[in-house]
């Protein structure tokens, strides 16, 4: 399943309103729909990162729809881990490699 890092950002006076829908977040992580892993969040200045596992980009749109201030700026982008080396990253590689061959 593919994995996605989510750029969240809000503007300060949005900080009360983005921590109320975290903790209504949180509390709803086990209603999850079944082709979306939460893996991971990390907290800055301007807003927050999240990682997920999910089956396509717009299965994480939806469930941000109950949360305006999360969605609102967010940009959410296919990763693939690099280090260690996965499987997704090799094969990643190998397309790019096959890709610039063609030129």
């Amino acid at each position: 399943m593919p994995m996605y890092l989510v750029t969240h950002r809000w503007a300060e006076e949005e900080t009360l309103d983005a921590m109320k829908e975290a903790a209504d977040f949180f509390s709803q992580l086990s209603t999850l729909p079944r082709e979306i892993e939460f893996l991971a969040s990390y907290n800055t200045s301007f807003g927050s990162y999240t990682m997920w596992r999910a089956s396509n980009k717009e299965a994480l749109e939806k469930i941000m729809e109950g949360f305006p201030t999360f969605k609102k700026n967010a940009e959410i982008v296919e990763i693939v881990q690099s280090y260690p080396p996965t499987v997704e990253y090799t094969v990643r590689i190998w397309k790019m490699m096959l890709a610039l061959a063609k030129k």
